[in-house]
């Protein structure tokens, strides 16, 4: 998002929860995470050696970027190289460590809204076209090969070997529809990674009315049982925790959290 954009949704915006005579402390957090954002490349220059590595696009650098919205600021998360989250760094690691354990590379596989970062990765090493898709095909953000409703996926039962949904859940309200689509488009032994964000503190899973003055726009509120709501006759489901399958070195060095984790959904 352009710099001025940024300041009139997010410091400017009465409706923002960092507008910076409603909410003085956040827009300071924000003001905060910027400059700090902005110094990293001159940090980078003195860092030596580097401390932090994308596993992504092999970045190497003091630190990784802070993420900053009016809803929430996450500090070092962001890879300055291509642009990862520690999401999707963890994602990543998991991609690779499957591809070594199986007999074959998959053939097709389809994102929704997929990471430019994880699609880089997957088709540069050899792997099968992954076809990214988006609820709007024109939004340059996400330059998506085709749009897609996931609560009625234009694709075929069976047709897909891998597919990949993060953060996306949480943004439609009709949830038992999309993951009933996940599984339908997905041939026998084909696998779903997913991923969501989860609420600090929540028990339960929970519907929300969606804000659409909120940068998020939620549908859900989603809490550590996100497995349960998850669960098919035919589906495998396994929870994959940052801290349980990756070292504590290697969490350090790639700048993931240990509480970020992804569900591994197989189709049997």
């Amino acid at each position: 998002m352009p710099a001025l954009r940024f300041v009139r949704d997010t410091l400017l915006s009465p409706r923002s929860a960092a507008c910076w005579w409603r909410h003085p402390l956040m827009a300071v957090r924000v003001v905060v995470g910027a400059l700090e954002n902005a110094l990293l490349p001159t940090m980078d220059r003195l860092a030596r050696p580097a401390a932090r590595e994308c596993p992504v696009c092999g970045w190497q650098g003091r630190q990784f970027r802070n993420f900053l919205s009016g809803d929430e600021i996450i500090r070092h998360c962001i890879c300055p190289g291509c642009g990862a989250f520690d999401r999707q760094r963890l994602l990543v690691l998991g991609v690779r460590a499957e591809l070594r354990t199986r007999g074959r590379a998959p053939e097709l596989m389809v994102g929704f809204s997929l990471s430019p970062a994880l699609r880089f990765l997957l088709e540069h090493e050899g792997l099968a076209r992954c076809f990214r898709c988006d609820i709007d095909a024109g939004d340059p953000r996400f330059a998506p090969d085709f749009a897609a409703d996931l609560r009625r996926a234009p694709l075929a039962d069976g047709s897909v070997d891998w597919v990949f949904c993060s953060h996306v859940l949480e943004h439609i309200a009709e949830l038992e529809m999309c993951v009933d689509e996940l599984y339908r488009v997905l041939r026998a032994g084909g696998t779903a990674w997913l991923q969501v964000p989860l609420e600090p503190g929540l028990a339960h899973s929970r519907r929300i009315p969606i804000d659409r003055h909120r940068a998020h726009a939620h549908a859900w509120q989603f809490a550590p049982d996100f497995g349960n709501l998850l669960e098919r006759s035919g589906w495998q489901i396994t929870e994959v925790i940052a801290r349980d399958a990756v070292s504590a070195a290697e969490r350090n060095r790639f700048g993931i959290d240990p509480d970020e984790r992804y569900w591994v959904a197989r189709k049997l």
